[in-house]
């Protein structure tokens, strides 16, 4: 797997995975010793290499025979020690590996920013084709909310959430969480929603997606409190350009009934109004131009948009968007903090750099 020939690299990938499909027993015993190697081929220069890497990774990570081995959790490969293990539970066809690569996976993200930025969508795509797409986010999710670099996170999410709402592989996923008409999507929604508040935008991007428009509205307002920056708008300028493709089609259809969707209306005008006046700016004020005004007003008695009724989807009940909306408060009071004591540091840092240089002068 480390040959310099392309063919060579890829015909050892072939080799184990032909192994583990026929005498899968034998090769978990020696799993531990090239499961680092595999890591390391998802940076191979060569695309075919990479899907056979991730084949073979997939099948580790499913291959009923490594129920009966426990990946070793050494610290460097297992650097989150303190997630439930009740938390990281996966559907019957994954086995402990699983949690081991989606781990480890993300560790390598965190640590060759190349690899995230240039195949990062890739190979997450790939794996959601290859495994269970949603044990794949839940995990990531989960792992996610106790990682302690916040700005890897929040830049993971927005590549997920790019990749949740935009890619074709994630089509049964999306339609999961659009609906939330089982226990199960409303699970997985408030697991996504814990981890994507590490990213505001995305926040509002998956709230959108989930039809929770009363909500959206809500985490909207809290807005002005955030501090507003370039990179902060140019996300808002991609989730309007997102609004308006073939994804959210029923979102804009919602619009002709402004009667039973106006916290959906009143969340688009939220972003209009976070808008500087630019091309995004201009795209959404000519879509709620378009809007039917005859019977819309923004009423004050707080009325639910229709898709939340009990009798349309009663498993809404469950969520608790007042602890979800607390929760979102308290990641950006978190990430707030963070960036303080950041800037502390380094005023400390540079004052105590030319305490040195005047000292030696």
């Amino acid at each position: 797997m480390v040959h310099n020939a392309m063919p060579t690299r890829l015909a050892a990938l072939k080799w184990i995975h032909h192994l583990l499909i026929t005498v899968p027993h034998s090769i978990f015993q020696q799993v531990e010793d090239f499961f680092s190697l595999l890591l390391k081929s998802l940076s191979d220069p060569a695309d075919e290499v990479v899907l056979r890497d991730l084949e073979v990774l997939a099948e580790i990570s499913s291959n009923t025979a490594g129920q009966y081995y426990s990946p070793k959790l050494e610290h460097d490969v297992m650097p989150y020690p303190n997630i439930p293990q009740n938390s990281l539970k996966h559907s019957g066809g994954l086995n402990r590996y699983f949690t081991k690569f989606m781990i480890s996976l993300l560790n390598l993200f965190s640590t060759d920013q190349t690899l995230l930025d240039g195949r990062g969508p890739f190979i997450i795509r790939q794996l959601c084709i290859l495994l269970n797409a949603e044990d794949i986010y839940r995990t990531l999710a989960v792992v996610l909310l106790h990682e302690e670099d916040l700005k890897f996170t929040s830049l993971m999410v927005q590549y997920l959430n790019s990749i949740l709402v935009t890619s074709t592989e994630l089509f049964e996923l999306r339609n999961q969480l659009k609906d939330l008409q089982s226990e199960e999507s409303c699970s997985l929604f408030v697991c996504l929603y814990k981890c994507w508040c590490h990213n505001p935008v995305t926040t509002v991007s998956l709230c959108f997606l989930t039809q929770t428009y009363q909500h959206t509205a809500d985490i909207l307002e809290l807005f002005g409190d955030l501090e507003i920056t370039v990179d902060f708008l140019a996300e808002i300028d991609k989730l309007v350009q997102l609004l308006e493709s073939p994804i959210f089609t029923y979102l804009r259809l919602q619009l002709l009934d402004t009667q039973h969707n106006q916290f959906l209306v009143k969340s688009l005008y939220g972003l209009l109004m976070l808008l500087p006046q630019s091309e995004a700016f201009n795209t959404l004020r000519r879509r709620l131009e378009c809007v039917p005004n005859i019977h819309f007003q923004i009423q004050n008695d707080r009325r639910t948009n229709l898709k939340l009724c009990p009798s349309s989807r009663p498993m809404l009940k469950k969520i608790n968007f007042k602890e979800l909306l607390s929760h979102f408060q308290e990641v950006q009071t978190m990430h707030k903090m963070k960036k303080r004591n950041q800037m502390i540091a380094s005023v400390s840092f540079k004052d105590n750099d030319q305490v040195k240089k005047s000292t030696k002068v």
